[in-house]
């Protein structure tokens, strides 16, 4: 059976520091054609004050992307459920 996560759960998860630093995490989610893309290492920024979006830092990268959070499917080894 699937490990299942609440969605207004995992932003805790994503602001948890590690040493002073923001604690790595993997996600996934939809893109607009329906493709599901996996980020691993990837580190919290900020969420968009309207609640709607969070940004995130993917790995190998300097400038956070934002991702609207209805679309995050997976965080960690957790299937995310609303």
């Amino acid at each position: 059976m699937e490990k299942l996560i609440k969605q207004s759960k995992i932003w805790e998860l994503m602001e948890l520091k590690e040493k002073g630093k923001p604690k790595p995490f993997s996600f996934q989610c939809a893109k607009k054609n329906g493709e599901l893309k996996t980020y691993n290492n990837a580190t919290f920024s900020t969420i968009h004050s309207k609640g709607s979006t969070v940004n995130i830092i993917p790995e190998g990268e300097n400038k956070p992307h934002s991702f609207r959070k209805i679309l995050i499917t997976r965080f960690n080894e957790f299937k995310v459920y609303i």
